[in-house]
């Protein structure tokens, strides 16, 4: 869209919030604005600030598009949203709080006042309009002044926000309110409140059309959260291609399943666009990707259908959509490794791999010990020695530039692709630790009372159990237990205390895996009465651990534990998670 004018036409003018939120005017949040990100943070801020003592504070600019509006007779709110509708949560607070306190007037007159327009019918609108991802509920629980928000259901992350900061300033409220001994002085502190906030002083910014309020959504950052590199290719985005009057708006409803398709990942959006670039173009940083995009895409609305497309890969590669690898050579292979890798929370080798899935049914070769190599590389590089990652980003980048220029020129395609991941296979291993690093830091792994660091160790002796020599034994993790051989609270019979075995008991070398039936069986027994049931598991590394056990006629201490962690250091690195 080109620009008429080469300089941004605006004026700035003192005012109140009174004169914007509480005047006759209606706003509205455009197509490409961001979500209600406001969290706890902000709400103390925010609070502590209304109550500084003076009869009014400064609160920042709002930028206004008073230009022609596709929604009849409503303003845009380029820059002002997340303290907008804090302010109107503020007085929804206000307003339920009055009529809890059995003044019906003053509530209602807050309602009119501030949150609504009423006809003379009684039929209402509000003075501020959501953008669709949030307005249903902002509309029921906070401008609507018939329903409780406390009993409501959320389910997007901005519905949360906004009860929990509408929760937030009632507690807040409610506790000053207790303050006054009798109904009328609260009444009045309510009251207060309301002027407190009339009066927040700020910059009205008006421009007048909608490339001015692309540019301005792009350079100027407000008091809140800083705009990310998602919310800047959103603006852009939506500036280059218009909605057309009449139609469905097709860029908005793209977008929206990015973001639902990247948010079921659990990814950050900032995240996916960054990988898709990095998978496809140039390698760069988060600080230029932003200016890099704009300065080299031409194509919006191809970029956008690639984009779009490329974020259902994303989900089908991060989540657990098994179903996608059916119709893939060795796929159970491929998303098996995928799971591994995710397991090990390692992400930047999704950069390459986003590349050969957009293009496996182009690449005349079986992708699946590429895949293995990586979750093996990974383990070792990233799990075990926890060395830097940005240095592998930047490999696994250039080969996938590399492959989809192998793609598009469309030459030998099998016996390039072959030759680029035998290249990679050689770099990786020059970059693997070598056995010494890998052992030291190997024989530090321990168990840690969190969800992520359990399913590791699950992963960990489910793979060391997968060996050829343990036989193969497909483990159901549902159903199997992490079990410590020495209990961390072990029976008097062990004779030792939590504290004497706390450098050791965590450590991989004393855990094993069993069923649960098996476990709940087991408790903090000692060896000559645990080794009973452990004898009844058919998991391949137990029935290894218990013949050992009774090798040793029973022998299970501290330094048993230590041989037995190196000696799963040295099965990793020679066999597991060799390469």
């Amino acid at each position: 869209m080109p620009r008429k004018e080469d300089t941004l036409n605006f004026s700035a003018e003192d005012t109140t919030v009174e004169a914007i939120l509480f005047s006759p005017s209606r706003y509205r949040i455009p197509r490409y604005q961001r979500s209600y990100t406001w969290e706890e943070d902000h709400i103390t801020d925010f609070w502590s600030d209304l109550n500084t003592g003076t009869t009014s504070y400064f609160i920042g600019s709002f930028v206004l598009n008073y230009g022609p509006q596709k929604e009849e007779n409503y303003i845009e709110v380029i820059d002002g949203q997340q303290r907008l509708l804090t302010i109107t949560i503020f007085m929804g607070v206000l307003r339920d709080l009055a009529k809890e306190m059995g003044d019906c007037k003053l509530a209602e007159r807050i309602q009119r006042h501030c949150i609504a327009f009423e006809n003379r019918r009684g039929e209402q609108t509000f003075r501020i309009l959501c953008g669709d991802s949030l307005r249903e509920y902002f509309e029921t629980y906070i401008q609507n002044d018939k329903e409780n928000i406390t009993n409501s259901d959320t389910k997007k992350k901005e519905e949360k926000r906004v009860k929990s900061n509408y929760l937030s300033l009632k507690k807040k409220i409610s506790e000053d309110m207790n303050k006054f001994s009798d109904k009328k002085s609260k009444l009045e502190y309510l009251q207060q409140l309301w002027d407190n906030i009339s009066n927040i002083k700020v910059i009205r910014i008006k421009i007048e059309s909608e490339e001015d309020a692309y540019e301005i959504f792009e350079t100027v950052n407000a008091r809140g959260l800083d705009l990310t590199i998602a919310d800047l290719l959103k603006n852009l985005i939506f500036k280059e291609i218009p909605q057309i009057k009449g139609e469905k708006d097709q860029v908005k409803e793209k977008w929206i399943e990015i973001e639902d398709n990247i948010r079921e990942t659990g990814t950050e959006l900032s995240k996916f666009v960054r990988y898709y670039w990095l998978s496809k173009y140039t390698f760069i940083t988060d600080k230029k990707l932003f200016k890099t995009i704009k300065r080299e895409i031409g194509d919006y609305k191809s970029f956008l259908d690639d984009l779009h497309d490329t974020s259902f890969l994303f989900s089908d590669i991060i989540g657990e959509n098994e179903e996608y690898f059916d119709n893939i050579t060795d796929g159970k292979k491929i998303f098996n490794s995928l799971q591994g890798i995710k397991v090990m929370g390692v992400s930047q080798c999704f950069v390459l791999f986003l590349t050969i899935l957009r293009n496996i049914d182009k690449l005349g070769t079986n992708p699946a010990r590429i895949f293995k190599l990586i979750e093996h590389f990974s383990f070792n590089y990233h799990t075990i020695s926890n060395l830097p990652g940005n240095k592998v980003e930047k490999i696994y980048s250039r080969y996938a530039i590399e492959l989809e220029k192998i793609i598009q020129n469309n030459e030998n395609i099998p016996t390039c692709a072959q030759g680029l991941f035998n290249r990679l296979e050689k770099e990786l291993k020059e970059l693997r630790p070598k056995f010494a690093e890998f052992n030291d830091d190997f024989l530090e792994m321990s168990y840690k009372d969190s969800a992520k660091n359990r399913i590791l160790i699950k992963y960990i002796l489910s793979k060391i159990n997968s060996l050829e020599e343990f036989g193969e034994y497909k483990l159901d993790f549902d159903n199997v237990n992490i079990e410590h051989i020495l209990p961390r609270r072990p029976d008097k019979e062990w004779g030792l205390s939590p504290l004497q075995i706390k450098s050791y008991v965590d450590l991989l070398g004393n855990l094993t895996l069993v069923h649960k039936k098996i476990n709940s069986k087991i408790g903090n027994k000692v060896i000559k009465y645990k080794i009973e049931e452990l004898k009844k598991s058919e998991i391949p590394i137990t029935k290894e651990l218990v013949n050992s056990l009774i090798g040793s006629n029973l022998k299970w201490d501290k330094t048993s534990i230590l041989n037995r962690q190196s000696e799963l250091s040295k099965i990793g690195y020679e066999k597991v998670w060799a390469f």
